[in-house]
């Protein structure tokens, strides 16, 4: 199965695809790694016109190339961005997000997750989920990395956070506005789905209350233009009622369309 109104086009300007990749230990639920195919199925729920941006996804080059492990993923992202073309990953754990940022051709990486991800290991695994800004903030500087939506984090994160200078905003202090705050020209935008309320999203690996809610729509709407790629992580199939799969599928659907109603 792929992706709904993808081809088998390789040419096409939007390329999807997924990294079914999750930690041997996650911190509370298993399951991510069944995700790619889930969202895929989701993604069908969906008519391919868009009533809010006039664009219908059929008349779009979209290829859904399929599932690749995390080192040929980032090889394929990595070449997709260097031929112009925007790559959505669809994770997976976040732990997927360090190995396929394109870091040589983006100016900053954009985050937006309920947890700071900041650890320096977890479980004895310094590639785990829960060390990915870390990882990401080791290869592009505290002036490279932001994070937005953040309500959990551990004293020990807290501490290097503030030493290094980890920039993150709490879902208390999220606004829309703070989007066009954002200095970077060129962005890699990551989404793990635990940033919404899990009213809004329960069946995602760590779920956490008091998050955000469609608001995260406006705000991807905001720096659209920007995303040279992205990936939406941590959506968790067993756990799930269709919500957290179904906002997945359509946070990628309206990406696109917002880009090409341009």
């Amino acid at each position: 199965m792929i992706f709904a109104d993808a081809d088998n086009n390789s040419d096409a300007d939007f390329i999807i695809l997924g990294v079914p990749y999750e930690d041997k230990e996650m911190s509370f639920r298993e399951g991510t790694s069944k995700a790619p195919d889930y969202i895929r199925e989701l993604s069908y729920n969906y008519e391919s016109y868009d009533i809010f941006s006039d664009v219908d996804l059929v008349d779009i080059p979209i290829h859904d190339a399929g599932n690749f492990d995390i080192d040929e993923a980032g090889k394929y992202v990595l070449n997709g961005v260097k031929n112009n073309k925007i790559p959505i990953a669809m994770g997976g754990a976040h732990s997927i997000t360090p190995f396929i940022i394109p870091y040589e051709e983006i100016d900053g990486v954009v985050i937006l997750d309920a947890h700071a991800d900041f650890r320096n290991e977890y479980l004895n695994d310094v590639n785990s989920h829960a060390c990915a800004s870390r990882r990401i903030f080791e290869k592009v500087g505290k002036n490279g990395l932001i994070s937005y939506g953040v309500r959990s984090i551990s004293k020990e994160e807290m501490k290097d956070a503030e030493t290094l200078g980890y920039r993150f905003i709490t879902s208390r202090e999220f606004k829309i506005d703070m989007a066009d705050e954002i200095e970077f020209e060129r962005i890699y935008l990551s989404i793990d789905m635990d940033v919404f309320d899990p009213s809004y999203a329960s069946g995602v690996s760590n779920p956490e209350p008091m998050g955000l809610g469609y608001e995260i729509f406006d705000f991807i709407k905001r720096i659209k233009d920007r995303v040279i790629a992205m990936d939406v992580v941590e959506v968790c199939p067993p756990y799930d009622d269709g919500k957290a799969g179904m906002l997945a599928a359509k946070i990628i659907r309206d990406f696109i369309a917002w880009r090409w109603e341009e």
